[in-house]
This record gives structure tokens, sequence and C-alpha cells, in this order.
């Protein structure tokens, strides 16, 4: 006996994820208002104090929705900054590196750093390390 199914699944990334499911967005948020209006009682509206309230509500979802992705934003480019101070303040200094794949370390000058793709990679002795490979910053004489 053979068996087929057919139809949609209802599983969607969103249902997935069990933040999602437990947070109300502003799509949510609007949903719930525009029911609440069809579906509101004609011998007793919404009064207009409490409308005002829902979208004030609804407003400062909205901004604090935008900020959260703002503050998102400046934190990763906090992070970028704190990456590139790191690798020019060692331009010029002196530095113990480890070669990952020999496990020998180098010691040398860092001549110049160049960015691939945001990621630091520092000259010395005329091979190219990476921030994370350096063990050791020797104190100027």
């Amino acid at each position: 006996m053979y068996v087929t199914m057919s139809g949609t699944s209802a599983y969607t990334a969103e249902a997935a994820d069990p933040r999602k499911r437990n947070e109300l967005g502003k799509h949510d948020f609007l949903r719930l208002l525009t029911t609440q209006l069809k579906y509101q009682d004609p011998m007793d509206p919404v009064k207009d104090h409490d409308f005002i309230a829902q979208l004030a509500q609804f407003s400062a979802l909205e901004q604090t929705e935008n900020l959260s992705r703002v503050m998102e934003r400046f934190a990763e480019s906090q992070e970028k900054m704190g990456i590139v101070a790191q690798a020019t303040g060692l331009l010029g200094k002196e530095v113990v590196v480890v070669n990952p794949e020999t496990g020998e370390t180098a010691t040398g000058t860092v001549s110049s750093i160049k960015f691939a793709d945001g990621v630091p990679q520092l000259q010395v002795n005329g091979e190219t390390y990476f921030l994370w490979e350096v063990q050791a910053i020797n104190a100027a004489d």
C-alpha cells in the first residue's frame, strides 16, 4: 500500500525560533489593532483616548526597534574601530608572532598593515600574519 502526502506545511523559520514566537512586532500590533477595530461593538466603540494610547504604544515600539538597530550597528562599528586601533598601534613595534601551520615563532618589527575584508594583516619580516597570531609585544629600547 502506497501513501502519498499532499498539502502545505505550517513550518516556518519564524515558528521554529522560540524568540520570535514570544515577541510581538509592529506587524502583530497593527494586525491586533485592525482586528479590534473590525470587530468592535458599534454600541460601545473604542474611546478616542484608548485609540490614541494604542497608537502611542505602537510608535514607542517602532522607535525602540529603530534604536535597537542603530545600537547594534554602533556596537559593530566600535568593535571594528577597536581592531583597527590595535593593529595600527603595533606599527613599528617589535612583536613575536607564531606561524599557525608550523607552530614556530618569529620576532620582528611590524613594517606595514593591510586590511583584507576588514581583517588586519601585519607584515613582519616580509611575512604576513593575522593580529591574533601575535604572541607578544616587546618594549621599546
